[in-house]
């Protein structure tokens, strides 16, 4: 599938998701610059500022991650598979809720230690 990060711009108009193949509209509330898709929050590694598309890299961005800020406004965090590089992007008001909610709560249900070691803590007092 091609890379469509020249038109990945709230001016240009629509781009094809690189991961799923969608075609995602321009921004319509949300966010300044479409800079992810909304239905599987996937990105592309395009921006060294918001916005400029000077990154060189154009790898893949991975959603990994929710980041509740201060002011309780959600973003993405996601991870270039290709350089590593890490950015938050905040959501617009059409992104997947159902994709943001299950990213938000994978922390809780995919816990690296069995989840009924912290209830019988719990249920001790310890």
């Amino acid at each position: 599938m091609s890379r469509t990060t020249e038109t990945h711009s709230p001016f240009a108009g629509p781009f094809v998701c690189v991961h799923c193949g969608r075609v995602v509209p321009p921004a319509e509330s949300g966010t300044e610059h479409r800079n992810h898709c909304p239905a599987c929050l996937w990105s592309l590694h395009v921006d060294l500022r918001p916005g400029d598309r000077r990154a060189g890299c154009r790898g893949d961005m991975e959603p990994i991650g929710i980041w509740i800020k201060g002011d309780g406004e959600w973003a993405v965090i996601h991870r270039c598979t290709r350089c590593g590089f890490l950015r938050a992007n905040r959501i617009a008001g059409d992104d997947n809720e159902l994709a943001l909610f299950s990213m938000a709560a994978r922390p809780l249900t995919d816990m690296p230690f069995p989840s009924r070691n912290v209830f019988d803590r719990i249920a001790k007092g310890s």
